[in-house]
């Protein structure tokens, strides 16, 4: 038996209006209910949330109807028993948590069919069922009060029901999914909420909510929230600001793939308006915003988080930003940021890298698929890697692999080498190379001809590991297929596994390694069971071995 809805009873169309609904598998908005001549009747006039469902955008033979926020995702449909206006927030959780409890608790042995035969009623529909279990189903309901953990996803919920039902079935949920419901305003969301106290997480995704034009106020809704994610919602930053003041506590705000630009009413061609735009006010709290794959195009729009005094975690990419700065009005800028994904974007020079040694605490720097990062040949990425460590002085991570203490000194005496490859006067590259003179006093003054050569060939070539591969049955026998390879240090597990795919035609699901390293006379076996783990990090030198053996 699917989903029952709460409302069976004939339903005012004009009411519908604005709300969202499901259709089969299928979740629109209603934007518009009336006639469309010259046929009889009403019809619903439909924004889909998937577009492919649309065949046009509101614009129906000649007249408009409704408008879409995305061309060519709306419809007309009549009303009828496909469609779901949805159900309250307590009857999707007896839903989930106990009708599917039940299901798996009647293979018990003490179960008794014949005691366990109850008449169930639907609210407002006068319909009775003979149902099954429900001597289990009230014993399970009893356990509600002790969810922490509330998933919901895709449950057609559209209202909080009566009011103090959720506080007094399920008052202890921290953690709460609400993604892919039919939730069509705030007010909805926050009178779930206010009835929930210990509530931390909350997960929005997929939702669509009417626009606001005021602040609304909820004051004991989200009092306690730590985590808001509303990703694929459409949401503009305009709403959130207007919604921020609700959310005292807020942490974490997850804004991915949504549009957003963070400042709508400035021409993003007036750089000096958008430069000057305000700071962004409110959010004294949050330490992690994610804006990726939105229509960010400047810099000017981040730097607007600049005074934030609690933002460690700045995530960006698949924008289209095209530099990076410091913001040198304020000396304090960003005191906090320790990590930046800023992937996928637009940057096209080096000036950006370097303005990134500014950020007081940046640890942490995802950074590829930039332009300046075009040249894709292996020696090209790895010099570029030792580069980018180099001119940030604070990283211990870039692109997901570990800085250790040698591959700093390694890749500050590369970028050394670089800095006075072509000669310049020293003016010209401590304009350029903003740390060469800090770095020169760390590891000396490097000698143009003697470090430019080292640079290009010496200091890669002493990275390579010159390794046996061997791919065997099992450990101890002999090898089915032996060779040597030069491999980089900072090689993850996972990049190894796909080359040893091509070279022995073992798939990478299948492959387990073991390193085989020789120390002092001795020789030890080590399982590389960690993907994500660098060769280095497995203390592999010249002249040890790695075995493959099918899994």
């Amino acid at each position: 038996m699917g989903p029952v809805s709460d409302n069976k009873d004939a339903i005012a169309l004009e009411n519908l209006l604005n709300k969202r609904l499901q259709v089969e598998n299928q979740i629109a908005t209603v934007r518009y209910v009336g006639p469309v001549p010259p046929t009889k009747g009403e019809w619903i006039g439909l924004e889909w949330d998937n577009i492919s469902r649309g065949k046009h955008d509101g614009f129906h033979e000649g007249v408009r109807y409704f408008t879409c926020s995305v061309p060519n995702s709306g419809s007309f449909i009549r009303y009828s028993s496909k469609i779901n206006t949805g159900r309250s927030f307590v009857a999707a959780v007896i839903e989930r948590y106990v009708d599917e409890g039940s299901k798996l608790q009647r293979n018990e042995e003490t179960f008794d069919e014949q005691k366990d035969i109850d008449v169930l009623h639907w609210a407002g529909t006068g319909l009775e069922v003979e149902a099954l279990g429900w001597d289990k189903i009230w014993r399970k309901q009893g356990q509600l009060d002790r969810l922490t953990e509330v998933g919901l996803s895709f449950e057609q919920i559209s209202s909080a029901g009566k009011p103090g039902v959720i506080k007094e079935t399920c008052p202890n949920i921290i953690d709460l999914n609400l993604s892919k419901n039919l939730l069509s305003d705030w007010e909805t969301v926050a009178n779930i909420c206010e009835q929930l106290e210990k509530l931390e997480v909350l997960r929005l995704n997929y939702n669509r909510f009417q626009v606001l034009e005021t602040s609304p106020s909820f004051p004991n809704a989200f009092k306690n929230l730590k985590s808001l994610s509303l990703n694929y919602t459409r949401i503009s930053w305009k709403q959130i600001e207007l919604l921020e003041p609700n959310f005292p506590s807020l942490e974490n705000l997850q804004l991915g793939f949504n549009n957003i630009k963070l400042s709508e009413d400035i021409n993003e061609n007036d750089k000096e308006t958008l430069k000057s735009a305000n700071k962004i006010k409110g959010f004294t709290k949050l330490k992690i915003i994610n804006l990726e794959s939105n229509l960010i195009s400047s810099f000017d729009e981040i730097a607007r988080f600049s005074e934030s005094q609690s933002l460690e975690i700045l995530i960006v990419n698949n924008n289209a930003i095209d530099r990076i700065y410091y913001p040198n009005e304020n000396s304090n800028a960003f005191p906090k940021l320790r990590f930046l994904n800023i992937r996928e974007n637009k940057i096209g020079d080096w000036k950006s890298v370097d303005e990134l040694n500014k950020f007081p605490s940046l640890h942490e720097l995802r950074i590829k698929k930039n332009p300046f990062l075009d040249d894709t040949s292996n020696k090209k990425i790895e010099e570029a890697h030792m580069s980018i460590i180099g001119r940030i002085k604070g990283l211990t991570m870039l692109n997901g692999s570990i800085i250790s203490s040698g591959d700093r000194v390694n890749a500050e005496r590369f970028y050394l080498g670089l800095c006075v490859k072509d000669m310049k006067p020293l003016e010209e590259i401590e304009e350029n190379h903003p740390r060469f003179k800090e770095l020169c006093e760390i590891h000396g003054t490097p000698v143009a001809n003697e470090i430019s050569q080292k640079a290009s060939s010496s200091i890669l070539k002493d990275r390579l590991l010159e390794i046996t591969i061997s791919h065997r049955n099992k450990l101890e026998e002999e090898p089915i297929k032996k060779l040597s390879k030069k491999l980089l240090g900072t090689m993850e597990i996972r990049n190894l596994k796909n080359l040893l795919q091509k070279l022995f035609k073992v798939p990478s699901s299948q492959q387990k390694l073991y390193a085989v390293i020789n120390f002092q006379d001795e020789q030890s076996k080590l399982e590389m069971d960690d993907d994500l783990r660098q060769l280095s990090y497995y203390d592999i030198s010249s002249g040890d071995e790695i075995i493959v053996l099918s899994n």
